[in-house]
């Protein structure tokens, strides 16, 4: 059971994985991608995650050239190689590499290129998340908008290793006007005099596949929910707070700026109520489109 990755339709072991030195997404970053896990062999939320990078593709004015049934075949195929059971898969797309003369920023004039990697699954569900916010602000949204998921994370890279560096888990990041984003790679839930608050899409964040689906399921599970501008103050006066993805579900925040933080009863009630919510999603859904893509 070795870590597969496929590359343009070809699998092949992660370590012997290879693109073109002069692809894009190594030389610039130029590069889309999407994160998912499966359930019983089924990909969570597919049908937003394939709907999310081909926004991504338009927001980098990418044109893809595969549809989503040739995709979905090519995932589907490397997970069946790997035989992992429930998988990390990660999507990788890039614009390809260019066959001018010099290394430059021009569009590449190659086709992209597709990358599959598949992984044993490791979830975050639940696990204590010691935050930090940190000094390092969010790219603003005019100059590369954090909407578009793309491989260029260096931004996030640099703040959590400030974050770590202060010894938190992750960090959390304010954009230039001084509102709060989201942090690493997750979005972020404070508890605000009884009310689920989450900073709104143009805040400067990305829109979580995972933040969507609790901004339906919390008001069902009998808890208030609204998209909120939220400065630095609202944190250190939050009843509650916790990270979202697809990886964590939802994970408490124990610990803020060193601090510790109160008890999480709400997080702590909802955490199985959100998984229940999912599978049913999967069985309700998930499943059933994802075996009419690769039957």
């Amino acid at each position: 059971m070795a870590n597969l990755c496929n590359i343009d339709g070809v699998i092949c072991d992660e370590a012997e994985g290879r693109v073109p030195v002069l692809d894009r997404g190594f030389l610039f970053g130029d590069s889309i991608y999407e994160v998912v896990r499966t359930h019983d062999g089924v990909p969570l939320t597919w049908i937003e995650h394939w709907a999310r990078l081909q926004a991504s593709a338009a927001g980098l004015q990418m044109e893809l050239d595969l549809d989503e049934a040739t995709v979905a075949r090519r995932i589907q195929a490397t997970l069946d190689a790997a035989d992992h059971g429930d998988s990390y898969v990660r999507l990788v797309v890039t614009r390809g590499a260019g066959e001018a003369p010099n290394i430059d920023l021009s569009y590449a004039t190659r086709p992209p290129c597709w990358v599959v990697l598949v992984r044993p699954l490791a979830l975050l569900t639940g696990v204590p998340v010691h935050l930090g916010l940190v000094e390092r602000l969010r790219n603003d949204r005019r100059a590369l908008d954090p909407a578009a998921k793309s491989g260029n994370y260096l931004n996030n890279v640099l703040g959590l290793a400030e974050a770590k560096a202060r010894g938190a888990t992750d960090c959390v990041m304010l954009n230039a006007d001084g509102w709060v984003t989201e942090a690493s790679t997750s979005n972020l839930f404070v508890r605000l005099d009884g009310v689920w608050c989450t900073p709104p899409l143009d805040a400067g964040i990305l829109a979580g596949i995972t933040r969507g689906l609790l901004l339906d399921f919390l008001p069902q599970a009998g808890e208030a929910v609204e998209e909120r501008k939220l400065r630095r103050e609202d944190l250190q006066r939050a009843e509650e707070m916790f990270l979202c993805s697809t990886l964590r579900d939802m994970s408490p925040v124990t610990h803020f700026d060193g601090a510790t933080m109160p008890a999480a009863p709400s997080t702590q009630r909802l955490l199985p109520l959100f998984g229940e919510h999912l599978r049913e999603r999967i069985a309700e859904r998930d499943g059933p489109h994802w075996r009419s893509l690769t039957a």
